[in-house]
């Protein structure tokens, strides 16, 4: 059962096996400049899925109410991020290659001999889903998104994912619409523990959102809601770098550490829900720098 439940919660976070023979995912070849462009579209991805799905309405129970919701996202991976212009040693000439949502690496001649750049998972648009709980009280609600730090062969890798939302309309007794604030924070671990330290990569990656959104409801069971969210991401990796061009000597067989930040600034959202019983079905928009789908199905007491 524990491998089981593993297996899911990888999948709900775009598993992506960092054993070292896997194609797309070897930053061992690259040094940390060219490693940082690699993965910045990642970092990005990261940010995006855990970012998103905090809301489909600002209203909350001015007493008790809880909430447990599984949600589905869609993103779309820009061209624009599935390469990016290598910067290799003197001697050798620029070119575009792959990130880790591209295609085919680049291969470049030079004076020392082949400059070789991993290619990626030619993905274009990425499922992924989140479980997620929130209990709330006079105008207060707390959201928990949590997997314990599970092993599962050589792959470690473990979840922590809090919200904070407050009600801003409580105080607005003539307003029209429900508003609230938001602060979201998740930070995923994700380690490949090898039999050496040459055979090991560590990773966490750490998301912040900010927001103010709006809703409101129509006879009771639908409802329109909209926002803006501050965001940002960050990916920090350590590894071992092995050189196998012998391009860098200087840094070859040496561990090295990256701080990876995505490109998450700004986000609208724009969505709408309708609510049976105390079943609630949403889907919303998110134009942001990767663009996603977001769709929920929630119980809701």
């Amino acid at each position: 059962m524990k491998k089981l439940l593993f297996k899911v919660f990888l999948l709900s976070v775009l598993f992506f096996n960092l054993s070292y023979g896997q194609a797309g995912v070897n930053l061992t070849a690259l040094p940390p400049g060219e490693a940082i462009n690699y993965t910045k579209p990642l970092s990005t991805f990261l940010g995006t899925y855990f970012n998103s799905g905090g809301y489909y309405t600002a209203h909350i129970p001015s007493t008790f109410g809880f909430k447990l919701s599984i949600i589905g996202m869609y993103t779309f991976i820009p061209s624009s991020q599935q390469t990016f212009n290598s910067n290799p040693p003197s001697g050798y000439s620029s070119s575009q290659t792959s990130t880790f949502f591209g295609g085919q690496g680049a291969v470049k001649l030079g004076p020392q001999g082949f400059a070789i750049y991993p290619f990626g998972f030619d993905a274009s648009n990425i499922p992924s889903g989140i479980i997620q709980i929130s209990g709330s009280i006079v105008g207060l609600e707390v959201m928990l998104r949590y997997f314990p730090k599970l092993k599962f062969n050589d792959v470690e890798s473990g979840l922590l994912g809090v919200g904070v939302k407050y009600s801003i309309s409580q105080f607005i007794p003539a307003s029209p619409v429900d508003i609230a604030v938001q602060v979201l924070y998740n930070s995923l671990t994700f380690d490949y523990v090898g039999d050496t330290k040459e055979n090991t990569f560590n990773s966490e990656s750490k998301n912040l959102a900010i927001n103010a959104h709006a809703s409101k409801t129509f006879s009771g069971m639908y409802t329109l809601y909209g926002g803006l969210q501050y965001e940002s991401s960050t990916f920090d990796v350590k590894y071992f770098f092995r050189d196998p061009s012998g391009l860098y000597p200087d840094i070859a067989d040496t561990e090295q550490e990256i701080e990876v930040e995505g490109e998450n600034n700004f986000r609208v959202t724009a969505g709408g829900a309708i609510k049976l019983a105390a079943i609630v079905f949403n889907v919303d928009f998110n134009i942001t720098s990767q663009f996603t789908i977001v769709g929920g199905i929630s119980l809701e007491l």
